[in-house]
């Protein structure tokens, strides 16, 4: 699985953006390209990500523990973000 994260690894700090509900939500791709693509879209917005691989079984277990909702990108979903991700967007 793979992950945006604002700098090298986890510890770093997640991407997170916003759902229908305005609930914070991370997302996690199953496939990089697919990761790739979706930080090529938030790059262009002046948004400095990294793409960090972690653990498959992690996933459930760090999200609970830091009360955040996520969701999976299976293989192949076409992702864009949100307006009311980029209307967060400091710049």
């Amino acid at each position: 699985m793979y992950i945006l994260t604002k700098g090298d690894g986890i510890e770093s700090g997640a991407f997170a953006s916003i759902d229908t509900d305005g609930e914070t939500i991370i997302q996690f791709f199953v496939e990089k390209d697919d990761a790739i693509t979706y930080n090529t879209m938030l790059e262009a917005i002046g948004q400095n990500l990294q793409i960090t691989e972690t653990d498959t079984e992690a996933v459930d277990k760090m999200c609970g523990a830091l009360g955040y909702a996520y969701t999976i990108v299976e293989p192949g979903e076409c992702v864009i973000p949100r307006y009311e991700t980029l209307a967060n967007d400091p710049l």
